[in-house]
């Protein structure tokens, strides 16, 4: 992939976000954390009673695997009395409805996965452990050494419930074909592009049909999920919920217009793949690795898979704002639980804390992330990040309404299913983006007005 030359990480911007807390960590290149003593407020110790710590993970990439290989190498390491016992659960699976299956089996994880809008119901339940007492006696990471958003996204009640990871906003890049481009002699995509400057595009991209009527080479792929489609609703300036909560709001002007846009591209213009086409091909990240598609949005996540591409020569920049100009992701908050039934809460916490100060530097070249602990934030300043185009997050992750979730809490996978369903038909060219709206808005009404 050749390098895309984009500013360094501003120094104003790394003191803006790191602060005087910084101190409160002390890190050492990714040598394993001394075991300390956690929640019980207790002196150090040197090492964690033996016992078996479970541990919980949803939606892994094949490349992440090898870096959580050594975190957790790292960690028995230097706690050899505990056995780590790690559940990897593919993307795709339910995750939340196996986790709350083994909670309510009374056989939870120790440590599990979290995300944004489910850390403050799981909380009120009990479910997750506070973690306040933790990090009031941790030596090495305290309350005011993470980001301020880290705290309130993950705060129930003003105590925090989940240590953030990172921010992942999605879907953030615009991955293209280098050879696509240059073939067409068309000049490649800026951060600055429209919606319309992506269709206009894909035109001039998307090479004549076969004898069947399909193309030999499509312009753009997107696999149809919730963050996409809060991506387009979100930039168009519509929203799925009243500002209480207790409505749908699919069915207003923005958010038809916006799926009806996306759709057309598909069904009427036809320069982007069908998802069931795509389905065949195993999705947008393997149809843009085999070159049968010019540009494919998509997620920081799927770098590490491109960088392992071979005979492709791929760039990428930030996803295109709306026709309007204005452009939301959805931003997915990478965090660690512990559970309220933790045999060993103290190792619990070692592990997570242990975790983020090792995984997020070593994650940044295949799934770069915005971390959540202040003082781990240049490492989000690398060659990576800046060939990627992502080098404005960290101001625009600072701007209210750029990154957002979607509310409604432990009910949005309910949710998000039902107006799925109803999403799929339009993109199958079965019905228009009104009436999928208008057929999904009383079901999702019904599911908040549920208790």
């Amino acid at each position: 992939m050749a390098t895309i030359s984009t500013p360094a990480l501003s120094r104003r911007a790394l003191l803006k976000w790191i602060g005087v807390g910084s101190a409160s960590l002390t890190l050492a290149a990714c040598a394993p954390v001394a075991p300390q003593a956690g929640g019980t407020g207790g002196q150090a110790a040197p090492a964690v009673a033996s016992h078996e710590l479970n541990v919980l993970v949803c939606c892994y990439a094949p490349p992440d695997l090898a870096v959580r290989e050594k975190v957790n190498s790292a960690f028995t390491t230097a706690n050899p009395t505990v056995t780590l016992k790690q559940e990897l659960l593919p993307a795709g699976q339910n995750y939340f409805e196996k986790l709350q299956t083994l909670i309510a089996a009374n056989t939870p994880p120790d440590v599990f996965d979290m995300w944004e809008g489910y850390v403050q119901p799981y909380a009120e339940n009990g479910a997750i452990l506070n973690l306040d007492p933790f990090l009031e006696n941790d030596p090495k990471l305290k309350k005011d050494g993470l980001l301020p958003a880290a705290i309130d996204t993950a705060s129930w009640q003003n105590h925090l419930y989940a240590l953030l990871i990172g921010f992942i906003p999605g879907p953030v890049s615009l991955y293209y074909n280098v050879d696509h481009f240059d073939k067409a002699g068309l000049t490649p995509p800026t951060a600055d592009w429209t919606w319309n400057d992506l269709r206009t595009a894909a035109q001039k991209l998307t090479v004549d049909a076969n004898s069947d009527g399909t193309p030999e080479q499509w312009g753009m792929a997107f696999d149809l999920w919730f963050v996409q489609w809060l991506y387009w609703s979100w930039s168009n300036g519509g929203d799925m919920f009243d500002q209480a909560q207790t409505k749908c709001t699919l069915n207003t002007p923005a958010c038809v217009e916006a799926i009806q846009w996306w759709a057309d591209l598909v069904n009427k213009d036809k320069f982007a793949i069908a998802p069931a086409t795509l389905a065949s091909m195993q999705g947008g990240l393997n149809a843009f690795q085999t070159g049968a598609v010019s540009m494919y949005s998509g997620n920081a996540w799927d770098v590490g898979t491109l960088k392992e591409a071979k005979d492709l020569k791929w760039k990428a920049v930030l996803t295109p704002k709306a026709n309007n100009g204005q452009r939301a992701w959805y931003t997915h908050l990478q965090c660690w639980a512990i559970s309220s039934k933790a045999k060993a809460p103290d190792a619990a916490w070692q592990y997570i804390r242990d975790f983020v100060l090792a995984y997020e530097p070593a994650i940044q070249e295949i799934a770069p992330t915005i971390p959540g602990v202040k003082a781990l934030l240049p490492a989000f300043d690398n060659e990576t990040t800046r060939n990627l185009g992502y080098q404005p997050l960290i101001d625009l992750v600072q701007q209210p309404g750029l990154l957002r979730i979607p509310g409604s809490g432990a009910k949005w996978d309910k949710i998000s299913g039902l107006i799925q369903a109803e999403l799929d038909l339009v993109f199958a060219g079965e019905k228009s983006a009104a009436d999928a709206a208008a057929a999904a808005a009383p079901k999702v009404d019904a599911e908040l007005a549920r208790t």
